[in-house]
Parts: structure tokens; sequence; C-alpha cells
């Protein structure tokens, strides 16, 4: 079995970001786990891709993860979608 780790991660902000889309969004936390990394994008083996309902609104409900990455040049590696969302208790 071969080791594997996290090397870097990344997030956006909690909130309501009504004037950015999936990419851009997907962009500032893919650069910053990048940069958390200390390495390029070309040396991604594997990606996690964490949202809630963003493929839904993008019309990309089983590939969010894959079209995110290709709009940053980013692509032939496996991506997994872990949807998840927050619950407001009042």
């Amino acid at each position: 079995m071969q080791p594997v780790f996290v090397a870097g991660t990344g997030m956006t902000r909690f909130g309501k970001h009504i004037d950015c889309g999936l990419k851009s969004l997907a962009a500032e936390a893919i650069g910053e786990a990048i940069a958390d990394a200390s390495i390029t994008s070309s040396q991604l083996q594997a990606a996690d891709m964490g949202n809630a309902a963003a493929g839904v609104m993008a019309d990309q409900v089983l590939i969010p993860g894959q079209v995110a990455l290709r709009g940053m040049g980013i692509g032939r590696i496996p991506v997994v979608k872990i949807e998840n969302a927050c619950r407001r208790i009042t």
C-alpha cells in the first residue's frame, strides 16, 4: 500500500457569494491549497472538492470539481466530490 497524505488545504470564507461563480471560488481555494503545499499545479495527483449545492447552481451536478479544475488548467487527475452543507439552528 502506498502512503497518502494531504499536502495543503485552502477554502473560501463562509458567506453568500452572489457575485462569484463556482470557478472563481474554487480557484481561490485551490490556489491557497497549492501555495500551502508549496507545490505547482502540475504536481497534483488527486483532489477532493467540498461544496454545498454549487453543482446544482452551475448545472454541473456530477462533475463540479473537474469543471473548476479544468478552468485553472488542471486536468487528468482523480477528483472526489464531497457534498456538504450547514444546518441553521434557530
